[in-house]
């Protein structure tokens, strides 16, 4: 993933236009939400399409059982990968070490979120993450004719509640696992329902930041310009071990 700076946006990570810190989206959903937002990680880029995007939406859409288990199980590997490597920079953007890590809740489905449901995922997160809890029924989504309506680009900080805020998440540093990351509006809502809970940090990682280069021109440009990138780190580490 690149870091954030000229052309990467400063909270998701995402293209940002030239003279821009922070992206369209991240803008908007910001400004709809009336809350800063929470620093995003990803662990991976996701064009669509892509085989990481069939992946992350196989997993739970799926209609054969097998199947839905095999791409958990890729899932649950792609984020204990991720989260072992990532140690270092997870405590600078959280302040500390992560206390607990909560799955974010779909929007359109009530009860556990679809990650929440993949077989040792949780087992997998404690793992990498040594002294971190695992808390997947911290979030809620209300009944859907009650709670405050989500959409892409249309965050609510009341899209969620938060179970049992006072001992899970309050005062504590929390890292909020999410699949996907668009917009932002359903992952930036749930982190904002847990910081008016009393988390003392947010964290997002999405297993994917999903871009568009079909469809949209800055995304293409954005993805060219990091696999330029991604060849002349390597060339250069050939290079200095003499490869």
């Amino acid at each position: 993933m690149p870091n954030p700076g000229p052309g990467v946006c400063l909270v998701c990570r995402g293209p940002s236009g030239a003279g821009r810190g922070v992206c369209f989206a991240c803008s908007v959903v910001a400004r709809r939400l009336g809350l800063g937002l929470a620093p995003v990680m990803p662990a991976r880029l996701c064009p669509l399409p892509s085989a990481l995007y069939a992946v992350l939406l196989g997993y739970k859409e799926s209609p054969v059982a097998e199947e839905r288990r095999h791409l958990g199980a890729v899932v649950r590997a792609l984020c204990r990968q991720f989260l072992v490597g990532a140690g270092t920079d997870l405590r600078a953007a959280a302040g500390g070490a992560v206390d607990v890590v909560v799955p974010v809740p779909s929007t359109t489905r009530t009860g556990l979120s679809p990650l929440a449901r993949v077989e040792g995922l949780g087992r997998a997160v404690t793992d990498a993450l040594a002294g971190a809890a695992w808390a997947p029924s911290t979030l809620r989504r209300d009944r859907l004719g009650a709670a405050p309506p989500l959409a892409h680009m249309r965050p609510h900080a009341r899209g969620f509640t938060v179970q049992d805020g006072s001992t899970v998440v309050k005062g504590r540093r929390v890292l909020l696992l999410d699949d996907l990351y668009v917009s932002g509006s359903r992952a930036q809502s749930a982190a904002a329902s847990l910081r008016l809970a009393g988390a003392r940090a947010v964290v997002i990682v999405p297993v994917g930041r999903v871009l568009r280069p079909d469809r949209v021109p800055a995304h293409r440009a954005f993805l060219v310009r990091q696999s330029r990138r991604a060849c002349s780190t390597s060339v250069q580490a050939g290079q200095f071990s003499g490869a």
